[in-house]
C-alpha cells in the first residue's frame, strides 16, 4: 500500500506542474490562462451540454478524457494553435514530445491506473471514439470562447508569433464539430464565431 501511495504522490506532482502551464489565451481580466483552468472549464462544458446531446455518450468517460487530454504539457508546455498551424514541423515535434511524456507519466502509476491513463491519452489522440471526437470538438470551442472573453478584445492575438492566425482559427467552422452532428455543439461554435467577429470589428479587422 505504501508503494502505491508514493506512486500517487509522484503523479500528483505531475498534475501540480500542469497547473503551472500557461496558454496563449487570456482570462477576462488579462491574466494568462493555465492548462488547469482550461481543463476545469472543459469538464464543466461537458456537464452543461450533456442533457442536450443528440447521440449517446458515456458521461464518466467524457470527463476522464477531459481530465487527461492536456497533462503531457506538464513537461512539454503549451504549443499555441497558431504556431502549430503555421509550422507543421512544430506540431510533429509537439506530438512526439507528448507521446514520450505520457509514456513516462502513465508508468509512474500502479496498475490498473497506469493502463487507464495511457489508454485515455491514446484514445484522445487517435480521435476514433464518439467520446474522443466530442472532447476534441469541445476543446476547440472552449479555446475559441476563452480567446474572446478577454475584455481587451482581439487586439492581443497579433502580439503572439503567427498571432494573425488566430483571426482565422476563431472565425472558421471546425470539421471535428461538423462531423459530430450535435446541434448544441454547432450552436456553441456559432456563438464563439460571433464573439470573435464582434471583437475583431471593434479593432477594425475584417476577414476576407
Amino acid at each position: 500500500m505504501q508503494n502505491k501511495i508514493a506512486q500517487i504522490f509522484d503523479f500528483m506532482r505531475v498534475l501540480d506542474k500542469v497547473c503551472l502551464v500557461k496558454r496563449a489565451t487570456l482570462l477576462s481580466d488579462g491574466t494568462v490562462e493555465t492548462d488547469s483552468s482550461h481543463t476545469f472549464k472543459l469538464a464543466f462544458m461537458v456537464m452543461l451540454i450533456y442533457p442536450y446531446l443528440k447521440h449517446k455518450y458515456d458521461y464518466g468517460h467524457l470527463l476522464e478524457l477531459a481530465l487527461v487530454h492536456d497533462i503531457a504539457e506538464a513537461e512539454t508546455g503549451d504549443y499555441p494553435k497558431a504556431m502549430q498551424r503555421a509550422h507543421p514541423e512544430i506540431k510533429a515535434k509537439k506530438d512526439a514530445e507528448e507521446f514520450a511524456a505520457m509514456q513516462r507519466y502513465s508508468a509512474i502509476l500502479p496498475e490498473p491506473m497506469q493502463s487507464k491513463i495511457w489508454d485515455l491519452y491514446r484514445e484522445y489522440e487517435e480521435k476514433q471514439t464518439p467520446e474522443a471526437k466530442l472532447i476534441t470538438a469541445l476543446d476547440k470551442v472552449d479555446a475559441n470562447m476563452q480567446a474572446n472573453f478577454y475584455k481587451g478584445g482581439a487586439a492581443y492575438w497579433a502580439k503572439y508569433e503567427d498571432g494573425d492566425q488566430y483571426y482565422k482559427i476563431n472565425t472558421e467552422k471546425k470539421k471535428v464539430v461538423a462531423i459530430l452532428g450535435e446541434p448544441i455543439v454547432e450552436a456553441l461554435e456559432e456563438g464563439t464565431i460571433e464573439l470573435a467577429l464582434d471583437s475583431m470589428a471593434k479593432i477594425g479587422v475584417k476577414m476576407p
